[in-house]
């Protein structure tokens, strides 16, 4: 039975070729192809973040300080003219080892994450109002993130109900005297 409903789709498909223009079909599989298809490999870190500019929101995976873009954190550092940068990322690194060393050049604006424990400059500049944080629970940072990858605008969550994320109580970012 699927030997015959296999013939028939294969016939079906021989149909419609020998109606189209010899050769249509493999130039427009060709271009789809090629739309599709848009190589992510670079020679260098360096070319990798070419198109990264001042005020860009980067999405930096990983969890801890494993599995994160390190080059990639090492040449963003080393190109002095990226400021202002927007950082979504579930931690904020060590004082000089992942998003540390973004922070320890002071190109990053705004951290967008679940936990920023271990990173005494990341501390320092919040508290010191030269950092805007919003901190978000783990579970609903990977659904902003999910969403926006789906095109998805809004979502709800019951987590930050009833607390200071509902409110608007916890300040993003402090003035320079460390009041709210």
């Amino acid at each position: 039975m699927l030997a015959v409903k296999r013939q028939a789709t294969l016939s079906s498909a021989s149909r419609i070729h020998q109606a189209l223009r010899p050769g249509l079909l493999s130039r427009l599989s060709f271009a789809a192809a090629t739309r599709a298809y848009h190589s992510k490999l670079y020679g260098s870190a360096d070319e990798a973040i070419e198109g990264i500019k001042t005020g860009s929101k980067l999405l930096i995976g990983g969890f801890g300080l494993c599995g994160i873009p390190e080059n990639l954190l090492k040449a963003i550092a080393r190109r002095k003219d990226i400021e202002q940068v927007t950082a979504v990322s579930n931690n904020a690194g060590t004082s000089d080892y992942g998003l540390g060393t973004l922070l320890q050049s002071r190109q990053i604006k705004r951290m967008v994450s679940s936990y920023v424990g271990e990173n005494k400059e990341f501390a320092r500049q919040y508290l010191g109002g030269e950092l805007e944080v919003e901190l978000i629970p783990q579970g609903t940072l990977a659904e902003r993130v999910r969403c926006g990858g789906a095109g998805i605008p809004a979502f709800y969550t019951l987590t930050g109900v009833g607390t200071q994320v509902e409110t608007g109580g916890i300040p993003i970012k402090y003035s320079t005297d460390g009041q709210k």
